[in-house]
Formats: C-alpha cells, sequence, structure tokens
C-alpha cells in the first residue's frame, strides 16, 4: 500500500514538473534564459486542482491535448522569430509547412528530414503519453488532498490577479495573442484591399530610359548586416570596393541606399510584390490578395510603354500561377531557363547560369526589354557553393557537372554556427562578383536596380537586426543617377550609413516619376 502510494507522489510530481516545464517554455528567444525556466507558471496549480478534483479520463484528455497544443503554438512562436523575427500568426503561416519541407528535404535529403520530422512528431505524442499517464495519478488523493487541491488554486489565482508583477506569470495569454493577431491580420487586409484601385501613378513612359533594358535583381538575403556586422564586413567591405572598381573601369557609376524589406529570413516574394506594386505586402495574405488584383506590377507599365518584359526565376520549380498578376511576356523558371547542369543542393543552378541565360534568352529580342531575376545562390543552406568558370564556357551550364563547387555538406555546415556565418558571407561574396562582372561585361547600357530581397534569418543579422536591405542603382549614363533623392542615394557601392531607410514600397513611384522627362544634353 505504502510503495503503491509512493509510486502514485512520484509518477504525480513527475507531471507537475513536466507540466511546468512544458507551459513555462518561452515563445520569444530571448526568453531561453535560466531565469525564465525557474519562474512559476500559475497555471499548473490551477490545472493541478481541476485533476485531483475532477480525475475523469475526458477531463484528463482535454489538458493534455491543451497543453500539448500551447506546446505547439510556442514553438511555432520560437521558429518563426528565429527565422522572420515575428511571432507566429496561424492565418498567415500555415503554407510555409510546404515550402519548409521542400528546402529541409532539398538540403539535407529526403531520407533524413523525413527522419527529422517523424522525430519530432514521436516527441510531440512521448510527452503526450507521458503526461497522460503521470498526471492520471493526481486522482488517487484522497478527500484530504483534494480539500487542499481546491483551496491553493483559488488562492494563487487570486494573489495572481491582484499583483501586477506576477500577471505575467502565465502562459495562457499567448493564446489570447494568437487569436489577436488573426483578427489583426483580417482587418489589415481589409485596410490593404481598400488601397488596392488607389494607384496614383498615371500610364508613365519612362521617356528618359528609351532604348535601355532596364534589369531589377533581387539578391537572396543580401540585407544590411552583411555590411554592418564587422565580422562579414571584412569580407563584404573589400567585396564591395572591388565590384566598384570594376564597374568604374568599365564605364558603370553606381548609387546605393536603404531600403526596408516587408519580410525577414525568407518569403522572398512579398518583397517582390512590394516593390513591384508599390504596396506594403508583408503577409501572405496580402500577397495573394494583391495576386487576384487588377493593380498594374511595375512590370505591366514598362511593357505598356514599349518594352518587353521578362523574368528569370530559377526557385521556381512548380506551376506558378502568379506569373499572370505580374504580366511577363516571357516566363523562365528553373525549368525555362534550360540549366544542364547539377544543382547546389536547394539552389537549382548558380547566379553565374541565371545572369548568361537571361542575357541569351531576355535580352537578344531587338526590343528594349524589362527584366525581374531573382538569384539564388546565396540563399540557405549557403553550401556548396559553385567556382567561377569563364564566362565564354558558361553556355548551358553542363560545365557545373558537381566538379565546379566548394563546401562541405548542409549537416556537416549547419551542425556549426561559426561556419554557417561563414558559408553565408562567402555565398554573397560570390553574388556580389558575379553581378559586376556581368555587368561590366554585358551591362549594354542598360539601367540595373540591384537590391537584396531581405535580411537573412536571426542567426546570422540578429534579433534586432532592421528590416534594411542595400539597394544598388547602376548605370552607364551618370544623368540617370543624379535623379536620385541626393540624401537617401550616395555615390558607390556602400549605402551612406546614415542615410534614410525608404521603404521598400516607395521604389515603384520613384521610379515612375524620376525618369519621366527625357535626358537633354
Amino acid at each position: 500500500m505504502m510503495a503503491r502510494r509512493l509510486q502514485s507522489v512520484v509518477f504525480a510530481a513527475f507531471g507537475v514538473l513536466l507540466l511546468q516545464v512544458l507551459l513555462v517554455l518561452p515563445s520569444h528567444p530571448a526568453g531561453l534564459t535560466l531565469s525564465r525556466w525557474l519562474t512559476p507558471v500559475w497555471e499548473v496549480a490551477l490545472i493541478v486542482g481541476l485533476l485531483v478534483v475532477a480525475p475523469w479520463r475526458a477531463v484528463r484528455a482535454l489538458v493534455v491535448m491543451a497543453v500539448v497544443a500551447l506546446k505547439a503554438l510556442k514553438l511555432a512562436d520560437l521558429g518563426t522569430q528565429l527565422a522572420f523575427s515575428r511571432a507566429f500568426n496561424p492565418l498567415l503561416d500555415l503554407h510555409m509547412l510546404v515550402s519548409g519541407w521542400a528546402l529541409l528535404s532539398a538540403s539535407v535529403g529526403l531520407p533524413v528530414a523525413a527522419l527529422a520530422v517523424g522525430g519530432a512528431v514521436t516527441v510531440l505524442a512521448l510527452v503526450a503519453v507521458l503526461l497522460w499517464v503521470s498526471l492520471g495519478r493526481l486522482g488517487e488523493f484522497g478527500l484530504r488532498g483534494r480539500a487542499i487541491a481546491v483551496a491553493l488554486p483559488l488562492a494563487v489565482a487570486g494573489v495572481v490577479a491582484v499583483t501586477p508583477g506576477l500577471r505575467s506569470m502565465w502562459a495562457t495569454p499567448l493564446v489570447v495573442q494568437q487569436i489577436d493577431r488573426i483578427q489583426t491580420g483580417v482587418a489589415s487586409l481589409a485596410v490593404f484591399t481598400a488601397a488596392l484601385p488607389e494607384d496614383p501613378v498615371p500610364a508613365p513612359t519612362f521617356a528618359a530610359l528609351q532604348g535601355r533594358d532596364v534589369i531589377v535583381a533581387f539578391v537572396e538575403s543580401y540585407g544590411r548586416s552583411f555590411i554592418d556586422d564587422p565580422e562579414f564586413a571584412a569580407l563584404s567591405a573589400p567585396r564591395l570596393s572591388a565590384v566598384q572598381d570594376r564597374l568604374s573601369d568599365a564605364g558603370w557609376s553606381v548609387h546605393s541606399g536603404w531600403l526596408a524589406a516587408p519580410t525577414r529570413g525568407g518569403q522572398s516574394w512579398l518583397s517582390h510584390g512590394t516593390l513591384l506594386s508599390g504596396l506594403w505586402v508583408d503577409s501572405q495574405i496580402r500577397y495573394d490578395r494583391l495576386m487576384l488584383s487588377n493593380r498594374a506590377s511595375l512590370n505591366r507599365l514598362f511593357g505598356a510603354a514599349g518594352w518587353t518584359t521578362g523574368a528569370a526565376m530559377p526557385a521556381i520549380t512548380l506551376h506558378w500561377p502568379e506569373a499572370a498578376w505580374y504580366g511577363y511576356d516571357t516566363t523562365l523558371d528553373a525549368a525555362g531557363l534550360d540549366y544542364r547542369g547539377q544543382p547546389f543542393e536547394w539552389v537549382t543552378m548558380p547566379d553565374q547560369y541565371t545572369w548568361s541565360a537571361l542575357d541569351m534568352k531576355l535580352r537578344q529580342t531587338g526590343k528594349p526589354a524589362m527584366i525581374e531575376v531573382a538569384l539564388i545562390t546565396s540563399h540557405a543552406p549557403w553550401t556548396p557553393l559553385p567556382f567561377i568558370v569563364p564566362w565564354e564556357d558558361v553556355g548551358d551550364g553542363a560545365i557545373f557537372d558537381g566538379t565546379q563547387r566548394f563546401g562541405d555538406t548542409p549537416r556537416a555546415v549547419w551542425s556549426d554556427p561559426v561556419r554557417i556565418r561563414q558559408q553565408y558571407a562567402l555565398s554573397l561574396d560570390y553574388a556580389l562578383e558575379v553581378m559586376g562582372q556581368y555587368i561590366a561585361r554585358s551591362g549594354n547600357d542598360a539601367l540595373f536596380v540591384v537590391l537584396g530581397d531581405h535580411q537573412p534569418a536571426a542567426l546570422l543579422a540578429g534579433q534586432d537586426a532592421p528590416p534594411d536591405v542595400p539597394v544598388h542603382i547602376i548605370a552607364t549614363d551618370p544623368r540617370l543617377l543624379d535623379r536620385l533623392p541626393a540624401d537617401a542615394f550616395a555615390p558607390g557601392m556602400v549605402p551612406s550609413a546614415d542615410a534614410p531607410v525608404l521603404p521598400m514600397d516607395a521604389m515603384r513611384g520613384l521610379l515612375t516619376t524620376i525618369y519621366e522627362q527625357p535626358l537633354t544634353d
């Protein structure tokens, strides 16, 4: 009898401790501290009291499901904070499970990815079983224990309710916050929808750009941190200087500034939609609504003014219905780019091939072309990376047959945070060098708008990093750059540290106004 009672006490104590650990789990990386883990969460007392007084299986099942669901929400919050520096929103973020699985399986292989996901599900199920078994022992205490169990939670709840300093020691406000985020998302969508038809841009002529190609190039994960962070600056400063010298020697001028991106760590398409629509597209629900609207993209505005429009999208490997909204005359996805080499894990092809292919397939039309390109060598996992080969040898990409690469496997690199940072920096070093080489070699008097799509994940940029990305406007005619606002754009490849940061949605309006008047001698 005593052994049975002792066993019940041990199991119950374990259940209470497990309950505390699960409920105290922070929803933000800043909360991953020892003091946080030692902070009592008062719902534990309430749950214990409930299960002692009402030791029914149905009640216990509801408690276990609620606690496991709360744990899943907190882990989702932690994940989105680490990846995108924002909280999880069920209304907006469930779709990322598919893209997350695609990135994971392409980076580490399908078997390892399946094992990782299966392991996570198994751990969650094991936690639920442990909770179920251990909390089941709470109902074995007698009348005296039940009386204490009723009085204690009521007393605790009263103390917490009247003590402002203790009110934060609840776990369940997270649920309220998630509901608030969903409601805010719905309200935000209504505001966004109302703004869709109010386009202040009349049909532009882009008179100053007549006869020139215009190329808007998004460089994956090229954020301000790559320039400002002292560790990255050891590589970025000489690279940007070398690119500037190369462009200058070839007769090109460049002015650079900062843009605030609507996303961080991922979801590059939100930045594409923001710049090309002139609206702040900071969520999937806004992006989806934009794709159903009649608002003219910057691509369509150039098309209406006489340019042929095209897109080089090496990351698009599936059907892409959103291309219809952008209004490209020619859309080159991964298959359409006709790459005959080997992929670089998730990265389907190196930037050097993307530049070469768009030059051959989109710029040789006999008419000025407006081209949007997404450069993805600097996309996670940042390994392996390609060597730069002679441009005349790029051809159909077959030269990238698995020999023109360096770097360990993603599993090896991602086991060491220091190596992750090194590989990330090397990938951008490559992206910028290849961009500079292409423009100096084959720019052919075009206007280039080269910008980062977003900051990298907080693992690289830091939790408090701003959403800023560099933007470089590059042209052979300095008069095109003189029209840029002087306070926001400085000569050279490095933006001024104290320059005002423009929101990314402002670029569409800027490009459609400053180039309306033709150049004069």
